[in-house]
């Protein structure tokens, strides 16, 4: 009889506890409704592994709803006032919203043995084209003039319906008199699971496949074929004229540093006299000026230095995008050129060999090059199968692989997922798994893709590149010169390019995102930092960088401690370091005060 496999432990002990007790208080007064009630939540918590920081996030699991997690919050703030532990903070409403909003659009782990059916007849699937002035026609032509014409190749749902309306008879914000719920918005659905439009990042982006461009195309062709105007400004035959020219790169730096708030440039300004910004300690606490001070002559000094760099150009046409493959992307371990050998066979042209983070980046060669000369593109894709998913959750992988993504500097991250031994993943959780995708997805900002098979995640890979030769066929592309690149300040680099350019891309050589990306080199001080401040539970990333933005190294951290006078001030000096205006950056007081504690006990709590 074979061993049985070892049951993960509850990451929630607490809210098990109570549920527990509540079931039972149920149970003695006959309450048989309420009972069930609780033993449905009950076993939801029992079968989840991850630690939830505030009981509002049990509303991904199965029979948790508003009341039970207000239930929840009440027990939970009575713990902590007896034990006199802080009170975890609540996350915002939108956050909540969006993770049950993720939740249910989730589909079901269907099994994998099903009773065999009857053969029915094969048919030819018909294409779907969208009807003449329907939502689903009005939205494929904002997206395919946004990416065809404006270089802007996605759109939020704001600037979709702003473009969308005047393609469509409907109104996308108020149903019409004969449906009561729907709108023109409502066919976006359709156009997801047709797979002509796919959605990524949060907030959600909305784009035009490869199969979308092709309909959206054939729209327009026949339109024009019919006299009508659609985009009355441009020429459909002159699809490589973009409407805005590019400026040439000027990347001087004035030395003076009395500069006016200059918004085109988007260059923050800056004066001698406002470094040390006021003596007046009652209307800003001594951290703050701390912090302000540090922040301000590091922005100038990392202003004089980025700005003297000359970025690579090449032309349009000068290159080929190719796909490469880590060569440790396997099938079952057993057909190493499987994936290789069938890329080969759909047309691509790709290179296999290691990667020191993903397992599928594109990068654009040069033609004629004796030098291989590559330049890496803003694309990368992390391949996992649903039992690869779980093992790395259990070990703390996927946490980790996650930060070096973030830290990577590529702007558009891709986590394909593939059904793979469903069997193993409901005994571990299903809930676990759900939670897990929609945080990568909410949290992250990451794009996830599921497939059904290697077969599928095949096909996926081959419309990617395709879709990234069009993108970039008529594109300069821009590469930050391999000398400029260091580990300590690359994001920063990238950060000050983009807020002086913000409609170009700046990339790396392959050499240089290999040793950016090396797990053998050593971490930086601000690397390592951001790692240690990731161990207190609640402290993401995110909210991880925004401290050591303003605390580069713990040295800075604990001097600021013990700069301020008394207990509360430290407790709250973190509080808001994100700022107000991106919530999942912020830090609130609880937060705060728990990172205090840790950094000042000689016994971790």
């Amino acid at each position: 009889m074979p061993p049985k496999r070892k049951i993960p432990p509850c990451g929630n002990p607490l809210y098990l506890k109570w549920l527990e007790e509540w079931m039972q208080e149920a149970k003695a007064i006959n309450n048989n409704k309420s009972y069930y009630v609780y033993k449905k939540a009950h076993d939801s918590v029992e079968k989840y592994p991850i630690p939830f920081q505030h009981p509002a996030e049990t509303v991904i699991l199965n029979g948790i709803g508003p009341t039970l997690i207000q239930k929840l919050e009440r027990k939970l703030k009575q713990y902590c006032e007896e034990n006199r532990l802080p009170m975890p903070l609540r996350p915002d409403e939108e956050t909540i919203r969006t993770l049950s909003q993720n939740i249910d659009q989730n589909q079901e782990f269907k099994s994998t043995e099903h009773e065999s059916k009857k053969q029915k007849k094969a048919t030819i699937p018909k294409t779907y084209v969208p009807q003449y002035r329907s939502g689903s026609y009005a939205i494929m032509l904002a997206l395919y003039k946004s990416c065809e014409f404006e270089s802007t190749p996605s759109m939020t749902k704001t600037e979709l319906i702003r473009e969308a309306q005047q393609y469509c008879d409907a109104s996308f914000d108020m149903p019409s008199a004969h449906q009561k719920y729907y709108t023109a918005w409502s066919c976006m659905k359709t156009l997801l699971d047709k797979d002509y439009v796919y959605k990524n990042g949060y907030p959600v982006r909305f784009s035009l496949t490869e199969s979308g461009l092709k309909i959206a195309k054939q729209m327009v062709q026949t339109a024009k074929s019919q006299g009508k105007v659609i985009f009355p400004n441009v020429d459909i035959d002159q699809l490589g004229a973009r409407k805005y020219a590019e400026r040439e790169i000027s990347l001087s730096v004035n030395d003076n540093l009395n500069y006016s708030n200059d918004k085109e440039s988007g260059i923050i300004a800056l004066n001698n006299s406002e470094v040390f910004l006021t003596n007046d300690f009652n209307k800003i606490g001594k951290g703050q000026l701390i912090r302000s001070t540090t922040s301000t002559i590091s922005s100038v000094s990392k202003s004089n230095s980025f700005c003297d760099i000359k970025p690579v150009e090449w032309a349009p046409g000068t290159f080929e995008v190719i796909l490469i493959l880590d060569n440790r992307e396997v099938k079952l371990k057993k057909d190493r050129d499987y994936i290789q050998d069938t890329l080969q066979q759909k047309g691509l042209k790709i290179s296999v060999r290691n990667l020191e983070l993903g397992d599928v980046i594109w990068v654009a060669r040069k033609y004629n090059s004796f030098t291989q000369e590559e330049i890496v593109l803003d694309y990368i894709i992390e391949r996992k199968r649903m039992d690869d998913l779980v093992s790395s959750i259990k070990d703390g992988r996927f946490r980790e692989q996650k930060f070096r993504l973030s830290r990577s500097g590529i702007g558009q991250i891709i986590y394909l997922i593939e059904d793979y031994n469903l069997k193993e993943v409901a005994e571990f959780g299903i809930d676990a798994i759900k939670s897990a995708m929609t945080s990568t997805q909410v949290l992250n900002g990451f794009f996830l893709k599921r497939t059904g098979a290697i077969d599928q995640s095949i096909d996926y890979l081959v419309r990617m590149t395709n879709m990234l030769k069009k993108l970039y066929e008529n594109k300069t592309i821009y590469s930050i010169p391999d000398g400029a690149i260091y580990r300590a300040n690359f994001l920063d680099l990238k950060q000050n390019l983009a807020t002086i350019y913000t409609n170009r891309t700046f990339h790396v050589s392959f050499a240089s995102y290999s040793d950016l990306n090396s797990k053998s080199k050593s971490l930086t001080l601000k690397d390592t930092f951001i790692k240690f401040l990731m161990t207190i539970r609640g402290l993401s990333a995110e909210k991880a960088a925004e401290i050591v933005k303003i605390y580069p190294t713990p040295h800075h951290l604990f001097d600021a401690f013990d700069f301020l006078d008394n207990e509360e001030e430290k407790k709250k000096m973190l509080m808001n370091v994100g700022g107000n205006m991106i919530r999942r950056k912020n830090i609130g007081s609880a937060l705060s005060e728990k990172v205090y504690q840790i950094w000042n006990n000689d016994v971790y709590l």
